[in-house]
């Protein structure tokens, strides 16, 4: 259902007045909100506090700086009771909704489509047969399909997954020493996985 939110993540005191007269200037009077929480009145009058302490803060003094304070405090709680009386009144109403001032929620969008791991890299540690695989992360992703290709004589070049993992690295022990081994990945999200990567090589110590 289509919801606002107040939006007032990373607003300074200024832009929240801004705000706050947005929506003061599409709700006042609009027949789709007839009963408000807080009123109009109350929040006009919040509005003009707030307005009027962020002029008397410009000159740093404590006592107009704790005066701000409390009117953004107080401007805070009801742009977020206000959004929330849009919500519960418009019922998900997208005309409604718009007409009240506050922003619409952005509806998150499913990933249909993964980019492939890019730069893996395949490098042996300090431990004897150890290696360690690394690639770049890829938005979207949920887990990690490793691959090693198995290598027979007369046969096309087959895969086999060795492990899963929600990291955009892995540690693997087990290999003979000296002996290259290739590996690949792929992206796999809710619903789509993504090319496998370059194939990479490297030898255990």
């Amino acid at each position: 259902m289509n919801k606002v939110k107040a939006g007032l993540r990373g607003l300074n005191p200024l832009e929240k007045a801004t705000r706050a007269a947005i929506v003061y200037n599409h709700m006042n009077g609009n027949p789709d909100f007839p009963s408000p929480s807080p009123s109009m009145a109350q929040f006009h009058a919040a509005y003009i506090e707030l307005k009027e302490a962020n002029l008397a803060a410009l000159d740093r003094g404590r006592r107009a700086i704790a005066r701000r304070d409390s009117a953004v405090q107080r401007m805070n709680e009801y742009l977020t009771r206000l959004a929330g009386y849009v919500n519960s009144t418009c019922l998900g109403d997208t005309l409604k909704l718009a007409g009240s001032g506050f922003e619409l929620v952005k509806r998150a969008e499913p990933i249909s489509s993964l980019n492939r791991p890019e730069q893996l890299q395949v490098r042996p540690t300090a431990f004897p047969g150890q290696l360690k695989l690394h690639w770049e992360r890829v938005p979207g992703a949920l887990i990690y399909q490793v691959e090693r290709a198995l290598h027979a004589h007369g046969e096309p070049e087959q895969w086999e997954r060795v492990r899963l993992t929600s990291r955009p690295q892995l540690i693997l022990d087990g290999f003979a020493p000296y002996v290259q081994e290739t590996f690949r990945v792929c992206a796999v999200g809710t619903k789509t996985q993504s090319p496998y990567s370059p194939p990479a090589f490297g030898k255990a110590a």
